[in-house]
């Protein structure tokens, strides 16, 4: 199955746009696709501060994944040492690995995506694969003028599912809450899970598809 790595960065203050460069930087010297994002709302925007978010694509085996960190490690680690300065503009760095569980999303011909909405999912004790094959077949039903992607964290609490939809506007993702809200399904998404979603959203603010 498909992988991808987030990274995601704190920026000091005065260091935002700095730090936006940079990760776009570091994506490009990578050379995979991915995109990076800056937060619109946030999960928690009281409790937590800003974060620079950047998605590393592409891998198709966690062979690949290995051998990109390799990469970091190699010559006394100096893929590490080169994005030094880089972390030293954040208050926090961290890294996540992920699984994509659901299909390739098909090409759209002129779709420019620009709004990222992320919702994490805590499934009951249980009720992991469950909840999944719930949310694939769920979004085979949704009408969206985007891209839909379920995946599954490495790391983190077992039992915790991610629904990203990749949309061209605001309005778009909107337009979407209302479809999915009205759906007859909400009813056993609750059933299958143990607390309320959460959602992040964020605008794309560099997309490397080489």
């Amino acid at each position: 199955m498909p992988y991808f790595i987030n990274t995601y960065r704190t920026p000091k203050p005065g260091k935002s746009t700095a730090v936006v460069r940079g990760v776009i930087e570091s994506l490009k010297a990578i050379g995979r696709r991915g995109f990076v994002t800056i937060p619109i709302s946030g999960p928690m925007p009281w409790a937590t501060s800003a974060t620079v978010g950047g998605t590393v694509g592409g891998f198709q085996t966690l062979d690949e994944v290995d051998a990109l960190m390799d990469g970091l490690l190699a010559d006394n680690m100096a893929g590490l040492a080169a994005r030094d300065e880089l972390s030293a503009m954040c208050d926090q760095v961290n890294n996540s690995v992920s699984r994509i569980v659901s299909p390739p999303p098909t090409p759209r011909e002129g779709f420019v995506p620009k709004i990222i909405s992320r919702t994490f999912l805590s499934a009951k004790p249980g009720k992991v694969r469950e909840l999944t094959e719930f949310l694939l077949e769920w979004s085979e039903e949704i009408d969206i003028q985007g891209n839909t992607i379920v995946s599954v964290s490495l790391g983190g609490p077992i039992g915790n599912i991610r629904v990203a939809r990749i949309v061209e506007s605001l309005q778009a993702l909107e337009d979407l809450g209302q479809q999915i809200s009205a759906s007859p399904r909400v009813q056993q998404l609750a059933e299958l899970t143990s607390a309320p979603p959460i959602r992040a959203v964020a605008r794309i603010t560099y997309l490397n598809q080489p």
